[in-house]
């Protein structure tokens, strides 16, 4: 195509096309146009000469529209020049469409730091496997990716886009070092004001690192920046959280609070002036946005509790730079509502064609003070019922950061050129116990809700495999003592719980909590694990004629938390026998307490038994009963698993249905020692004494966390009044002892106990 004799009163501008332009011998003035987005005013900025001989401009007119009078002005300098040709290039010749299209989409990309470490303060990429938005894999051997050379050189809350054009990917961070010893109180007030940008066209090549300047200097902080493209100022609206002081104040010395400030850019090169965005007057941080069917949800971290919580946030509107009152709220108290422990940094994205999980919403939240990143979903993004997914398998350790889908061939690149970390088991294999640095006798590995019980000679130990993101292992071992202390692991697992590729036909992941009890000497092995037909936890039963195995599982799960009495998740289970009535009980829930009498096939519970079980003071999980004259007892887990808090809570009754009275907290962390989050606990008494013993878990020491947890053991003692005492965690663990009159297996009985 040519174009020639163009004039001032034919303003025809092409995108995509290249413009070749032949000065006359005389210099002419070339105008340089720019859009000052924050005012909403098109302005010529500046004039520059531009030398007699050919010169070839490309056209790139998609970030915005010239209205007529620039556009005439424009085309008068082009009338200028002696002759003008241009080639017109398809608007897909070397890029994408406007927006890749979602079909193609059969992956996703994760990019997030670790923690408040100067290793811990770097950009990571975790890949999905495959189409699975709940299946990671992370890159690059799990080492960071992307590291600072500038500002505070840490890097934290990074965000990666798409560009609207679909052929360059942004990435932006915040510029702060907790690592490198920054307070937060400094943090705050006298934190970086710049962002940090990379950009590539492929994921794996980034280009040189940006320090750029876009907070005012009344801002303490420049916080958790994101970027979404704007159709209707046809530009990037760039937001993140800063407090603001007043002109007055240089020193940041008075009071203040966060708020949501924006700039816009067509390049992460250049930006406006910042505004304001979200002023509540409290503290708000840590917005995301997610736009579908042209209306936008913007999910924002509402700090000040000013809609009910310090929690996560929905709101929509059909213009993203509203003001905050042409917001509507959606939905608060997000995280509270689907049962997680504090939450921030939210990241937000509808799931892929095909993704194996089904069509979703998913909004990952930070649970920073525990878990780290959890992932909620909902089928209705209009109207959301955010829970926390069933089952999931992220990266060991991400932290505020962004989930991105990719195509099939991104996936292949990124998977490629960044060796994924292999699915290391943190379980080790060695058959005996050891002595740890910290002399605690422990099981080697990690392992997690010790099911403790007696069995003729033996001491017995049925707990979690642990060390998986998202406690997604799958196998059950057993661990045997003679005295406590010595414990030989079986060499392979006696269940697996990976559907038809394991011996649970119900069960594809999430082997967790179990219990086991003897009955006429088949032994009955009860654990939770996620069910794919209902999509969530449920409870099942597998029998031996011996402690060790074989297990045979039954092909159905026994509670599906489908009943008429349901709980949060049915998990945790505990199986009970009262010496005082001969009767059988099983106890589970999460959030909520049951209990139900267990039939006489021990597979099934008795109809119209179950019970919700009251006054339990903070109860979270991890029910477990013994009887020892004059009471029933009764030991519970608080908090989350992943809270460094998690801790034993204890009450008695003289019934073993209840009513229970609240005793307090039996079991909590020691700092002084180390030792954290000590909780789902089982007891134990040793036949023939009134020698009491309890299993717990705790972090790993020096280096764990909900998902690295390690099994203690511990001396329980009774006071006079029959109640027992606050257990004392200790570095030690038991001494040993061995059942009385075991020298050899054949000399005790069955055991009822655990």
């Amino acid at each position: 195509m040519r174009r020639s004799g163009v004039s001032a009163s034919s303003p025809v501008i092409t995108p995509h096309a290249e413009y070749t332009i032949h000065p006359p011998e005389h210099k002419i003035l070339w105008p340089r146009v720019i859009d000052k987005l924050n005012t909403g005013k098109y302005e010529m900025l500046s004039v520059e000469d531009i030398p007699s001989g050919m010169i070839s401009i490309v056209l790139k007119l998609d970030h915005f529209t010239m209205p007529g009078s620039i556009g005439q002005t424009f085309l008068a300098a082009l009338a200028a020049s002696t002759a003008v040709s241009a080639a017109v290039l398809p608007s897909n010749s070397h890029q994408r469409s406007s927006r890749q299209d979602a079909e193609e989409y059969e992956g996703y990309m994760f990019a997030y730091f670790t923690g408040s470490s100067v290793e811990g303060e770097k950009i990571y990429f975790a890949a999905s496997n495959g189409n699975d938005a709940l299946s990671w894999q992370e890159l690059n051997g799990g080492e960071p990716v992307l590291s600072s050379t500038k500002g505070t050189t840490g890097l934290r809350d990074p965000f990666i886009i798409r560009s609207h054009d679909g052929g360059t990917f942004y990435l932006l961070a915040t510029d702060l070092s907790i690592g490198g010893g920054t307070g937060w109180g400094e943090a705050v007030r006298d934190g970086s004001r710049y962002l940090e940008i990379w950009e590539s066209n492929d994921l794996v090549d980034w280009s040189e690192q940006r320090h750029v300047l876009v907070s005012p200097e009344t801002a303490g902080m420049t916080w958790a920046p994101e970027a979404h493209w704007d159709d209707a100022i046809g530009a990037y609206a760039v937001y993140w959280a800063s407090d603001l002081y007043a002109e007055d104040d240089p020193e940041h010395t008075g009071t203040s609070y966060q708020r949501m400030l924006y700039a816009t850019t067509t390049d992460f090169v250049t930006f406006s002036e910042p505004k304001i965005w979200q002023d509540a007057g409290t503290a708000r941080i840590d917005s995301t946005v997610l736009k579908e069917d042209g209306v936008f949800y913007r999910f924002t971290k509402d700090e000040g509790a000013v809609t009910g919580c310090t929690d996560i946030i929905q709101e929509s509107s059909n213009d993203l730079l509203n003001s905050l009152d042409g917001w509507e709220i959606v939905a608060s108290c997000i995280g509270a509502n689907a049962g997680t422990a504090a939450v921030e940094g939210p990241t937000s994205f509808k799931s892929n064609p095909n993704d194996v999980n089904g069509e979703k919403y998913y909004l990952f939240v930070d649970e920073y003070v525990d878990r780290g990143y959890i992932p909620l979903e909902t089928d209705d993004i209009a109207n959301p019922d955010w829970q926390v997914s069933a089952s999931y398998n992220l990266p060991t350790s991400p932290r505020h950061g962004t989930v991105l889908p990719i195509t099939a061939a991104e996936l292949e690149t990124l998977t490629g050129a960044y060796k994924a970390k292999r699915d290391e088991a943190a379980v080790t294999h060695r058959e005996s116990s050891e002595e740890a640095s910290n002399g605690t006798v422990l099981l080697p590995g990690l392992y997690a809700d010790p099911n403790m019980a007696v069995f003729g000679c033996e001491y017995y130990i049925y707990p979690t495999s642990d060390g998986y993101p998202g406690w997604g292992g799958k196998e059950f071992y057993v661990w045997q003592s003679s005295n406590l202390v010595e414990w030989t692991r079986s060499e392979k697992p006696f269940l697996t719980l990976n559907g038809t590729d394991g011996n649970v036909p119900w069960a594809t992941g999430n082997a967790w909590a179990p219990t086991i009890i003897e009955r006429d000497g088949t032994y009955y092995f009860y654990f939770s694990g996620q069910n794919p037909t209902y999509n969530q936890k449920t409870i099942g039963v597998a029998s031996a004629p011996s402690p060790e195995g074989p297990f045979t599982a039954e092909p159905t799960a026994m509670i599906t938390n489908e009943e008429d009495v349901t709980t949060n998740q049915a998990i945790d289970a505990d199986a009970f026998y009262d010496p005082i009535s001969g009767k059988y009980y099983l106890y589970w829930g999460n959030g909520v307490a049951l209990v139900a009498e267990l039939a006489d096939d021990m597979t099934s519970l008795v109809p119209d038994t179950t019970t919700v079980i009251p006054g339990l003071t903070d109860f979270r999980e991890g029910t477990f009963v013994v009887y020892r004259e004059p009471y029933y007892h009764m030991t519970y887990s608080i908090n989350d698993t992943g809270s460094p808090d998690y801790q034993v809570g204890y009450a008695t009754s003289d019934n073993p249905r209840g009513p229970w009275t609240d005793r307090g907290i039996l079991l909590h962390k020691d700092v002084s020692k180390g030792i954290l989050a000590t909780g789902h606990d089982s007891v134990i008494n040793v036949p023939g004494t009134d020698d009491w013993y309890m299993a717990y878990h705790r972090f790993h020491i020096p280096d764990g966390d909900g998902t690295h947890r390690e099994t203690r053991i511990d001396r329980l003692y009774f006071d006079e009044d029959g109640l027992m005492v606050p257990v004392v965690p200790t570095l030690t663990g038991p001494a040993p002892e061995r059942i009385p009159g075991c020298a050899r297996k054949e000399d005790c009985g069955k055991g009822h106990w655990g």
